[in-house]
Parts: C-alpha cells; structure tokens; sequence
C-alpha cells in the first residue's frame, strides 16, 4: 500500500483576540467600592461624633416672646398653693409647654376638681395672660398650657374605678379644651371593646 504522505502545512499562528474580561472585572469592583466607601465614611464620622448630644432648638427668634421667668412660675407654684382642697402643686415648664399638675384631696368629687381645676387656669390667666402667652400670632408661636387635676393616683390603696382626673389643654393654635380622662368619650364602644 502506497503511503501517502500528507504534507503537514505549517499553520500560522493565528492572531488572538484581546478579552474584554478584565475591563468588566475592574467596573464592578469600582460599582461595589463606590457604595462601600460612602457607607463606612458615613459609619466612622457617626462613631467619632457619638458622645456629643445633638443640639438644636426649634423656635425662631419671634417665638415665645415675651418669655416665662422664673418668678412668673414661682408666683404660679405660691398662687395656686392657696387653692383649697389642694394637697400639692408641681409646675415645670419643658419645650414651651407649662404643665401645672394639681393633687386634690383623696375624698374631691368631680364638681370639686372641675373647679379647683378652673380657678387654677384663673389664677394662670392672671399671671401670665392666655392671649399674651399661650396664643399663637403671626410673628411666631406661644407657649402651649396644660392644668392635670387629680383626686389620687391609682396604687394598691386607691382603686381605678374611684380615680378622677381632668385635664384642661391650651395650645399656641387651639382653643382651651377640657378632657375628663377618667370617663369614656363614647361608653358605646367601650362596652362593646371590654365584654
């Protein structure tokens, strides 16, 4: 049998192409370290400012002008002190709200307290004028004023069901709102939520 050769040709080499490859390997690891890089920057100047309290104060320059004092508030403490059937008064005067808690004897029925209650806004309305200070206008806003009256506060010796307490509100933009916490708004549904 003839052998035949084959001619092996010499191939050329051939030209390879250039990959894409790492291009789109450098995109995505700059997509993911761009994100990364924000957050942990984010993170570290959080942690560097942690034990600094944040300060700031919500009224402008017009607000609560003219201001409440110190003896404004004493003379409130001394005024309603007088009232009788009071056991304790604590006036305290937070974030623009003056709250005036009144601790009327145990035995106070609820005409007692609606009373004791609204002479208490009398004698701050004779202090510090409601339309003055606890009324907003239109440079800014006013102080907002709540008078709690309450026959006791529930424990062990004083039961629920016998607890009185009235709440009379003044905000800078509302009207003088009297609640009695103690009663049910709409018995109705109260009935139907308690069976």
């Amino acid at each position: 049998m003839p052998q035949l050769k084959m001619k092996s040709k010499k191939k050329a080499p051939s030209q390879q192409k250039v990959k894409q490859g790492h291009k789109l390997v450098w995109l995505t690891v700059i997509l993911i370290a761009i994100p990364c890089v924000l957050v942990g920057y984010v993170l570290i100047t959080s942690m560097e400012q942690q034990n600094e309290p944040v300060v700031g104060n919500r009224f402008h320059s017009q607000d609560i002008n003219p201001k409440i004092t110190q003896d404004q508030l004493d003379q409130i403490q001394n005024s309603l002190s007088e009232i009788g059937g009071i056991e304790s008064v604590t006036v305290n005067l937070k974030s623009a709200t003056l709250r005036v808690h009144l601790n009327i004897s145990d035995d106070a029925s609820q005409d007692q307290i609606n009373a004791i209650v609204d002479e208490a806004y009398n004698r701050i309305d004779a202090i510090l004028p409601i339309d003055t200070y606890f009324t907003n206008h239109e440079d800014g806003k006013m102080y907002d004023l709540e008078v709690d009256g309450y026959n006791f506060l529930v424990d062990e010796s004083h039961p629920q069901e016998s607890q009185i307490y009235i709440k009379v509100t003044k905000t800078g933009a509302g009207n003088r709102v009297t609640d009695y916490l103690t009663q049910a708004k709409d018995q109705e549904l109260v009935d139907q939520i308690v069976r």
